[in-house]
Protein backbone atom coordinates (compact mmCIF):
# COMPACT_ATOMS: atom_id res chain seq x y z
CA UNK A 1 0.00 0.00 0.00
CA UNK A 2 2.95 2.30 1.06
CA UNK A 3 4.24 1.67 -2.12
CA UNK A 4 1.49 2.38 -4.52
CA UNK A 5 1.25 5.58 -2.47
CA UNK A 6 4.76 6.57 -3.69
CA UNK A 7 4.05 5.76 -7.12
CA UNK A 8 0.67 7.79 -6.95
CA UNK A 9 2.94 11.14 -5.58
CA UNK A 10 5.21 10.78 -8.11
CA UNK A 11 2.26 10.71 -11.05
CA UNK A 12 1.23 13.87 -9.24
CA UNK A 13 4.77 15.71 -9.40
CA UNK A 14 5.11 14.71 -12.92
CA UNK A 15 1.89 16.12 -14.06
CA UNK A 16 2.17 19.00 -11.85
CA UNK A 17 5.54 19.87 -13.68
CA UNK A 18 3.97 19.08 -17.31
CA UNK A 19 1.33 21.59 -16.33
CA UNK A 20 3.74 24.26 -14.75
CA UNK A 21 5.78 24.06 -18.36
CA UNK A 22 2.15 24.60 -20.47
CA UNK A 23 0.85 27.63 -17.60
CA UNK A 24 3.53 29.60 -16.88
CA UNK A 25 0.70 32.93 -16.70
CA UNK A 26 0.08 34.65 -13.61
CA UNK A 27 -2.92 35.31 -12.37
CA UNK A 28 -4.35 37.67 -9.84
CA UNK A 29 -4.99 36.52 -5.99
CA UNK A 30 -7.00 39.44 -4.13
CA UNK A 31 -6.82 38.55 -0.71
CA UNK A 32 -8.53 41.97 0.45
CA UNK A 33 -9.40 45.19 -1.14
CA UNK A 34 -5.68 46.19 -1.27
CA UNK A 35 -4.13 43.07 -1.02
CA UNK A 36 -3.31 41.64 -4.66
CA UNK A 37 -0.74 39.11 -5.82
CA UNK A 38 -0.18 37.59 -9.37
CA UNK A 39 1.23 34.25 -8.84
CA UNK A 40 1.44 31.39 -11.29
CA UNK A 41 -1.57 29.49 -12.29
CA UNK A 42 0.39 26.36 -11.12
CA UNK A 43 1.03 27.70 -7.84
CA UNK A 44 -2.87 28.35 -7.19
CA UNK A 45 -3.17 24.87 -8.28
CA UNK A 46 -0.63 23.87 -5.32
CA UNK A 47 -2.06 26.20 -3.05
CA UNK A 48 -6.21 24.88 -3.40
CA UNK A 49 -4.28 21.37 -3.44
CA UNK A 50 -2.90 21.90 0.33
CA UNK A 51 -5.43 22.99 1.13
CA UNK A 52 -7.92 20.34 0.36
CA UNK A 53 -4.96 17.68 1.49
CA UNK A 54 -4.83 20.01 4.94
CA UNK A 55 -8.73 19.86 5.47
CA UNK A 56 -9.25 16.15 4.65
CA UNK A 57 -6.35 15.71 7.48
CA UNK A 58 -8.41 17.53 10.14
CA UNK A 59 -11.74 16.26 9.22
CA UNK A 60 -9.69 12.53 9.46
CA UNK A 61 -8.32 13.40 12.33
CA UNK A 62 -11.37 14.49 14.09
CA UNK A 63 -13.24 11.13 12.65
CA UNK A 64 -10.31 9.32 14.43
CA UNK A 65 -10.57 11.08 17.72
CA UNK A 66 -14.19 10.65 17.53
CA UNK A 67 -13.92 6.85 17.20
CA UNK A 68 -11.06 6.62 19.88
CA UNK A 69 -13.29 8.93 22.30
CA UNK A 70 -16.08 6.42 21.71
CA UNK A 71 -14.21 2.98 21.94
CA UNK A 72 -12.52 4.15 25.31
CA UNK A 73 -15.89 5.11 26.32
CA UNK A 74 -17.96 1.69 25.20
CA UNK A 75 -14.90 0.19 26.78
CA UNK A 76 -15.05 1.67 30.09
CA UNK A 77 -19.30 0.87 30.08
CA UNK A 78 -18.51 -2.88 29.20
CA UNK A 79 -16.14 -2.51 32.04
CA UNK A 80 -18.84 -1.21 33.99
CA UNK A 81 -22.14 -3.34 32.78
CA UNK A 82 -19.69 -6.17 33.69
CA UNK A 83 -18.52 -5.24 37.04
CA UNK A 84 -22.51 -4.45 38.15
CA UNK A 85 -23.39 -8.23 36.36
CA UNK A 86 -21.05 -9.48 38.80
CA UNK A 87 -21.94 -7.72 41.82
CA UNK A 88 -25.90 -8.52 40.74
CA UNK A 89 -25.32 -12.08 40.57
CA UNK A 90 -23.74 -12.60 44.13
CA UNK A 91 -26.08 -10.07 45.46
CA UNK A 92 -28.71 -12.66 44.07
CA UNK A 93 -27.53 -15.77 45.19
CA UNK A 94 -27.31 -14.28 48.58
CA UNK A 95 -30.63 -13.21 47.99
CA UNK A 96 -31.53 -16.28 47.40
CA UNK A 97 -30.16 -17.80 50.36
CA UNK A 98 -32.60 -15.33 52.63
CA UNK A 99 -29.04 -13.74 53.16
CA UNK A 100 -30.95 -10.11 52.91
CA UNK A 101 -28.80 -7.69 54.88
CA UNK A 102 -25.74 -8.99 52.62
CA UNK A 103 -28.18 -8.92 49.55
CA UNK A 104 -29.36 -5.70 50.47
CA UNK A 105 -25.86 -3.89 50.38
CA UNK A 106 -24.90 -4.97 47.26
CA UNK A 107 -27.90 -4.09 45.61
CA UNK A 108 -27.56 -0.59 47.28
CA UNK A 109 -24.10 -0.09 45.89
CA UNK A 110 -25.30 -0.81 42.32
CA UNK A 111 -28.25 1.40 42.31
CA UNK A 112 -25.25 4.26 44.00
CA UNK A 113 -23.29 3.53 40.30
CA UNK A 114 -26.48 2.99 38.17
CA UNK A 115 -29.50 4.74 39.50
CA UNK A 116 -31.43 3.20 36.86
CA UNK A 117 -30.65 -0.46 37.61
CA UNK A 118 -34.04 -1.80 37.44
CA UNK A 119 -33.32 -5.69 38.63
CA UNK A 120 -31.47 -3.76 41.50
CA UNK A 121 -34.64 -1.88 42.25
CA UNK A 122 -36.62 -4.75 41.84
CA UNK A 123 -34.63 -6.66 44.61
CA UNK A 124 -34.37 -4.35 47.16
CA UNK A 125 -38.31 -4.00 47.09
CA UNK A 126 -38.38 -7.48 47.39
CA UNK A 127 -36.17 -7.67 50.51
CA UNK A 128 -38.31 -4.91 51.68
CA UNK A 129 -41.52 -7.12 51.26
CA UNK A 130 -40.06 -10.77 52.76
CA UNK A 131 -39.21 -7.96 55.72
CA UNK A 132 -42.63 -6.47 56.38
CA UNK A 133 -41.15 -3.20 55.16
CA UNK A 134 -44.32 -2.43 52.97
CA UNK A 135 -43.56 0.97 52.39
CA UNK A 136 -40.25 0.91 51.71
CA UNK A 137 -40.78 -2.21 49.15
CA UNK A 138 -43.61 0.09 47.34
CA UNK A 139 -41.05 3.11 47.13
CA UNK A 140 -38.58 0.87 45.30
CA UNK A 141 -41.19 -0.54 42.88
CA UNK A 142 -42.60 2.94 42.07
CA UNK A 143 -39.02 3.89 41.19
CA UNK A 144 -38.51 0.87 39.18
CA UNK A 145 -42.15 1.89 37.23
CA UNK A 146 -40.70 5.45 36.68
CA UNK A 147 -37.89 3.63 34.46
CA UNK A 148 -39.86 1.01 32.50
CA UNK A 149 -44.09 1.91 33.12
CA UNK A 150 -45.06 -1.28 31.06
CA UNK A 151 -42.66 -3.76 32.52
CA UNK A 152 -44.76 -6.73 33.71
CA UNK A 153 -42.36 -8.01 36.41
CA UNK A 154 -42.85 -3.87 38.05
CA UNK A 155 -46.32 -3.97 37.80
CA UNK A 156 -46.67 -7.45 39.65
CA UNK A 157 -44.67 -6.37 42.43
CA UNK A 158 -46.58 -3.40 42.61
CA UNK A 159 -49.83 -5.22 43.09
CA UNK A 160 -48.26 -7.69 45.26
CA UNK A 161 -47.41 -4.37 47.62
CA UNK A 162 -51.48 -3.55 47.59
CA UNK A 163 -52.81 -7.09 47.62
CA UNK A 164 -50.84 -7.43 51.28
CA UNK A 165 -52.24 -4.18 52.33
CA UNK A 166 -55.98 -5.54 51.05
CA UNK A 167 -56.20 -2.95 48.96
CA UNK A 168 -58.25 -4.39 46.30
CA UNK A 169 -59.45 -1.78 43.99
CA UNK A 170 -55.38 -0.57 43.73
CA UNK A 171 -54.01 -4.68 43.28
CA UNK A 172 -56.65 -5.11 40.52
CA UNK A 173 -55.79 -1.67 38.79
CA UNK A 174 -52.13 -3.21 38.18
CA UNK A 175 -53.41 -6.70 37.22
CA UNK A 176 -55.53 -4.62 34.44
CA UNK A 177 -52.52 -2.71 33.10
CA UNK A 178 -50.99 -6.17 32.67
CA UNK A 179 -54.01 -7.35 31.14
CA UNK A 180 -53.91 -4.37 28.71
CA UNK A 181 -50.00 -5.54 27.54
CA UNK A 182 -50.70 -9.37 27.47
CA UNK A 183 -54.48 -10.11 27.43
CA UNK A 184 -54.09 -13.90 28.01
CA UNK A 185 -51.26 -13.52 30.69
CA UNK A 186 -52.53 -16.41 33.46
CA UNK A 187 -51.04 -15.35 36.27
CA UNK A 188 -52.69 -11.77 36.67
CA UNK A 189 -55.98 -13.82 35.87
CA UNK A 190 -54.83 -15.98 38.73
CA UNK A 191 -54.05 -12.75 40.38
CA UNK A 192 -57.71 -11.26 40.09
CA UNK A 193 -59.37 -14.78 40.40
CA UNK A 194 -57.58 -14.72 43.99
CA UNK A 195 -58.94 -11.10 44.77
CA UNK A 196 -62.41 -12.03 43.57
CA UNK A 197 -62.49 -15.06 45.77
CA UNK A 198 -60.81 -12.96 48.96
CA UNK A 199 -63.79 -10.81 48.58
CA UNK A 200 -66.33 -14.28 47.66
CA UNK A 201 -67.45 -12.03 44.17
CA UNK A 202 -68.18 -15.21 42.35
CA UNK A 203 -70.12 -13.88 39.85
CA UNK A 204 -66.91 -11.93 38.42
CA UNK A 205 -64.36 -14.95 39.27
CA UNK A 206 -66.68 -16.90 37.15
CA UNK A 207 -65.73 -14.70 34.57
CA UNK A 208 -62.09 -14.71 34.99
CA UNK A 209 -62.64 -18.58 34.89
CA UNK A 210 -63.77 -18.72 31.95
CA UNK A 211 -60.80 -16.69 30.22
CA UNK A 212 -58.35 -18.84 32.11
CA UNK A 213 -59.81 -21.43 30.43
CA UNK A 214 -59.27 -19.84 26.83
CA UNK A 215 -55.64 -18.27 28.32
CA UNK A 216 -52.38 -20.36 27.14
CA UNK A 217 -52.21 -22.83 29.69
CA UNK A 218 -50.91 -26.47 29.38
CA UNK A 219 -53.81 -28.64 28.47
CA UNK A 220 -53.54 -30.76 31.98
CA UNK A 221 -53.99 -27.32 33.71
CA UNK A 222 -56.91 -26.81 31.36
CA UNK A 223 -58.56 -30.04 32.98
CA UNK A 224 -57.80 -28.93 36.62
CA UNK A 225 -59.30 -25.11 35.70
CA UNK A 226 -62.37 -26.77 34.41
CA UNK A 227 -62.78 -28.61 37.84
CA UNK A 228 -61.68 -25.57 39.46
CA UNK A 229 -64.87 -23.89 37.30
CA UNK A 230 -67.22 -26.26 38.88
CA UNK A 231 -66.19 -25.42 42.38
CA UNK A 232 -66.84 -21.96 42.30
CA UNK A 233 -70.01 -22.41 40.32
CA UNK A 234 -70.53 -24.69 43.30
CA UNK A 235 -69.50 -21.36 45.86
CA UNK A 236 -71.76 -18.94 43.68
CA UNK A 237 -74.54 -21.74 44.39
CA UNK A 238 -73.93 -21.77 48.14
CA UNK A 239 -73.88 -18.07 48.18
CA UNK A 240 -76.91 -18.11 46.34
CA UNK A 241 -78.63 -20.17 49.00
CA UNK A 242 -77.21 -18.38 52.04
CA UNK A 243 -79.09 -14.91 50.40
CA UNK A 244 -82.28 -16.93 50.28
CA UNK A 245 -81.90 -16.79 46.19
CA UNK A 246 -83.00 -20.13 45.98
CA UNK A 247 -84.11 -20.29 42.04
CA UNK A 248 -80.44 -18.79 41.21
CA UNK A 249 -79.55 -21.59 43.79
CA UNK A 250 -81.36 -24.36 41.95
CA UNK A 251 -80.23 -23.22 38.51
CA UNK A 252 -76.61 -23.17 39.34
CA UNK A 253 -76.54 -26.12 41.41
CA UNK A 254 -78.50 -28.13 38.69
CA UNK A 255 -75.94 -27.29 36.13
CA UNK A 256 -73.21 -28.98 38.77
CA UNK A 257 -74.78 -31.62 38.65
CA UNK A 258 -75.42 -32.19 35.12
CA UNK A 259 -71.91 -31.27 34.22
CA UNK A 260 -70.44 -33.91 36.60
CA UNK A 261 -72.49 -36.35 38.37
CA UNK A 262 -69.82 -37.28 40.68
CA UNK A 263 -69.97 -34.07 42.25
CA UNK A 264 -71.27 -34.81 45.63
CA UNK A 265 -71.48 -31.29 46.93
CA UNK A 266 -73.52 -30.22 44.35
CA UNK A 267 -76.12 -33.00 45.02
CA UNK A 268 -76.33 -32.18 48.65
CA UNK A 269 -76.42 -28.39 48.41
CA UNK A 270 -79.29 -28.85 45.77
CA UNK A 271 -80.90 -30.82 48.31
CA UNK A 272 -80.78 -28.28 51.11
CA UNK A 273 -82.09 -25.95 48.27
CA UNK A 274 -85.24 -28.43 47.60
CA UNK A 275 -85.61 -28.82 51.94
CA UNK A 276 -85.73 -24.29 51.93
CA UNK A 277 -87.99 -24.20 49.21
CA UNK A 278 -90.21 -26.47 51.35
CA UNK A 279 -90.08 -29.84 48.61
CA UNK A 280 -88.55 -32.12 50.76
CA UNK A 281 -90.01 -35.12 48.14
CA UNK A 282 -87.76 -33.51 45.23
CA UNK A 283 -84.65 -32.96 47.99
CA UNK A 284 -85.25 -36.70 48.74
CA UNK A 285 -85.14 -37.80 45.52
CA UNK A 286 -81.64 -35.91 44.88
CA UNK A 287 -80.14 -37.27 47.58
CA UNK A 288 -81.31 -40.53 46.47
CA UNK A 289 -79.97 -40.18 42.84
CA UNK A 290 -76.33 -39.25 44.05
CA UNK A 291 -76.36 -42.34 46.25
CA UNK A 292 -77.05 -44.28 43.09
CA UNK A 293 -74.38 -42.34 41.22
CA UNK A 294 -72.15 -41.92 43.39
CA UNK A 295 -72.51 -45.06 46.19
CA UNK A 296 -71.47 -42.27 48.14
CA UNK A 297 -72.08 -43.04 52.10
CA UNK A 298 -72.19 -39.72 52.74
CA UNK A 299 -75.63 -39.07 50.91
CA UNK A 300 -76.92 -41.89 53.56
CA UNK A 301 -75.58 -40.19 56.62
CA UNK A 302 -77.51 -36.30 55.02
CA UNK A 303 -80.66 -38.67 54.15
CA UNK A 304 -80.42 -39.82 57.79
CA UNK A 305 -80.37 -36.44 59.45
CA UNK A 306 -83.18 -35.43 57.02
CA UNK A 307 -85.50 -38.08 58.02
CA UNK A 308 -84.98 -38.46 61.31
CA UNK A 309 -85.78 -34.57 61.09
CA UNK A 310 -89.41 -34.95 59.77
CA UNK A 311 -89.89 -37.75 62.04
CA UNK A 312 -89.52 -40.60 59.64
CA UNK A 313 -86.82 -42.93 60.38
CA UNK A 314 -88.01 -45.97 59.27
CA UNK A 315 -87.39 -45.04 55.45
CA UNK A 316 -83.85 -44.29 56.70
CA UNK A 317 -83.49 -48.14 57.89
CA UNK A 318 -84.95 -49.07 54.80
CA UNK A 319 -82.76 -47.49 52.67
CA UNK A 320 -79.89 -49.08 54.64
CA UNK A 321 -81.15 -52.09 54.61
CA UNK A 322 -81.27 -52.37 50.44
CA UNK A 323 -78.15 -51.13 50.67
CA UNK A 324 -76.84 -53.42 52.34
CA UNK A 325 -78.47 -56.84 50.72
CA UNK A 326 -76.97 -55.02 47.38
CA UNK A 327 -73.35 -55.23 49.38
CA UNK A 328 -73.54 -56.89 52.40
CA UNK A 329 -69.90 -57.09 53.31
CA UNK A 330 -69.47 -53.18 53.12
CA UNK A 331 -68.50 -52.29 56.74
CA UNK A 332 -69.03 -48.78 56.24
CA UNK A 333 -73.23 -49.32 55.68
CA UNK A 334 -73.28 -51.69 58.33
CA UNK A 335 -71.26 -49.53 60.64
CA UNK A 336 -74.06 -46.79 59.59
CA UNK A 337 -76.90 -48.82 60.81
CA UNK A 338 -75.53 -50.31 63.72
CA UNK A 339 -75.18 -46.67 64.46
CA UNK A 340 -78.52 -45.42 63.63
CA UNK A 341 -80.18 -47.95 65.77
CA UNK A 342 -77.83 -46.89 68.08
CA UNK A 343 -79.28 -43.37 67.64
CA UNK A 344 -82.67 -44.39 67.79
CA UNK A 345 -82.33 -46.40 71.10
CA UNK A 346 -82.97 -49.61 69.61
CA UNK A 347 -79.67 -51.11 71.42
CA UNK A 348 -80.40 -54.97 70.73
CA UNK A 349 -80.73 -54.26 66.84
CA UNK A 350 -78.08 -52.38 66.74
CA UNK A 351 -75.76 -55.21 68.98
CA UNK A 352 -77.40 -57.48 66.69
CA UNK A 353 -76.05 -55.32 63.22
CA UNK A 354 -72.41 -54.69 64.85
CA UNK A 355 -71.62 -58.14 66.01
CA UNK A 356 -72.93 -59.56 62.12
CA UNK A 357 -70.39 -56.19 60.68
CA UNK A 358 -67.45 -57.86 63.10
CA UNK A 359 -68.27 -61.69 61.96
CA UNK A 360 -69.13 -61.12 58.28
CA UNK A 361 -67.25 -58.40 56.96
CA UNK A 362 -63.71 -59.31 58.02
CA UNK A 363 -62.66 -55.88 59.05
CA UNK A 364 -61.96 -54.48 62.48
CA UNK A 365 -62.01 -50.99 62.50
CA UNK A 366 -61.63 -48.86 65.40
CA UNK A 367 -65.12 -47.06 65.28
CA UNK A 368 -66.62 -50.79 65.16
CA UNK A 369 -65.25 -50.97 68.64
CA UNK A 370 -66.08 -47.46 70.11
CA UNK A 371 -69.81 -48.52 68.44
CA UNK A 372 -69.80 -51.56 70.33
CA UNK A 373 -68.17 -50.43 73.97
CA UNK A 374 -71.16 -47.49 73.32
CA UNK A 375 -73.66 -50.31 73.32
CA UNK A 376 -72.12 -52.22 75.72
CA UNK A 377 -72.52 -49.14 78.11
CA UNK A 378 -76.15 -48.48 77.45
CA UNK A 379 -76.57 -52.25 78.33
CA UNK A 380 -74.57 -51.99 81.80
CA UNK A 381 -72.00 -54.07 81.27
CA UNK A 382 -69.22 -51.36 81.69
CA UNK A 383 -66.40 -54.42 82.01
CA UNK A 384 -67.10 -55.72 78.40
CA UNK A 385 -67.54 -51.65 77.33
CA UNK A 386 -63.95 -51.12 78.43
CA UNK A 387 -62.72 -54.19 76.81
CA UNK A 388 -64.11 -52.21 73.50
CA UNK A 389 -62.79 -49.25 74.06
CA UNK A 390 -59.35 -50.27 74.67
CA UNK A 391 -59.91 -52.61 71.38
CA UNK A 392 -60.67 -48.63 69.80
CA UNK A 393 -56.94 -47.92 70.84
CA UNK A 394 -57.28 -43.99 70.71
CA UNK A 395 -59.34 -43.38 69.06
CA UNK A 396 -61.98 -40.90 70.54
CA UNK A 397 -65.32 -42.42 72.38
CA UNK A 398 -68.01 -39.82 71.06
CA UNK A 399 -69.80 -41.94 68.19
CA UNK A 400 -68.44 -39.44 65.84
CA UNK A 401 -66.73 -40.60 62.60
CA UNK A 402 -64.91 -37.94 60.79
CA UNK A 403 -64.55 -36.57 57.31
CA UNK A 404 -61.32 -36.75 55.29
CA UNK A 405 -60.49 -34.76 52.63
CA UNK A 406 -58.55 -37.28 49.66
CA UNK A 407 -56.73 -34.83 48.44
CA UNK A 408 -54.48 -33.90 51.82
CA UNK A 409 -56.12 -35.87 54.83
CA UNK A 410 -57.31 -33.49 56.42
CA UNK A 411 -59.92 -34.71 59.25
CA UNK A 412 -63.19 -32.90 60.25
CA UNK A 413 -66.20 -33.45 62.36
CA UNK A 414 -68.72 -32.05 60.22
CA UNK A 415 -69.00 -32.48 56.48
CA UNK A 416 -68.06 -29.41 54.21
CA UNK A 417 -68.08 -28.86 50.28
CA UNK A 418 -64.99 -27.72 49.90
CA UNK A 419 -61.53 -28.85 52.25
CA UNK A 420 -60.32 -25.73 54.23
CA UNK A 421 -56.96 -26.64 54.14
CA UNK A 422 -56.14 -27.68 50.29
CA UNK A 423 -59.30 -25.76 48.83
CA UNK A 424 -60.29 -28.47 47.05
CA UNK A 425 -64.13 -29.23 46.06
CA UNK A 426 -65.84 -32.78 46.43
CA UNK A 427 -62.82 -34.22 48.55
CA UNK A 428 -64.22 -35.34 51.75
CA UNK A 429 -65.47 -39.24 52.37
CA UNK A 430 -65.75 -40.90 55.97
CA UNK A 431 -63.01 -41.67 57.57
CA UNK A 432 -64.34 -44.86 58.50
CA UNK A 433 -60.54 -46.87 58.55
CA UNK A 434 -58.69 -44.13 59.94
CA UNK A 435 -56.97 -43.01 56.84
CA UNK A 436 -56.60 -39.46 57.58
CA UNK A 437 -54.76 -39.86 61.03
CA UNK A 438 -52.39 -42.52 59.06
Amino acid sequence: MTKFAVFLFIIFIIALGYLAILNKDTVSLRLSDTSVYEIPEIALILLASAFGAVSMLFIIAIRDARNYIGNWQGMRQQKKDLRIRESYSRGLDAFIAGKYEEAGDVFNRIIQEDAGHLPSLLRIGDIAFKTSDIAKAKDFYIKAREIQPRNIEVLFSLEKVFESEQKWHEAMRYLDNILEIDEKNPNALYGKRGIYEANKNYEALLDIQHKILKSDIPQKEKQREYKNLLGYKYDLGCQYLEKGELEKAEKTLKSIVKADKGFTSAYLALAETYLRKGDSEEAENILLKGYETRLDSVFLVRLEDFLIGIGEPGRIIDVYQKAIQKNPADPILNFLLAKLYYRLEMIDYAFEKINTALDNTGVDYPYLHTLLGSIYEKRMQPAKASQEFKKALKVEKPLVVPFCCSDCGHSVKDWAGRCPRCKSWNTFLIDFDGTCKT
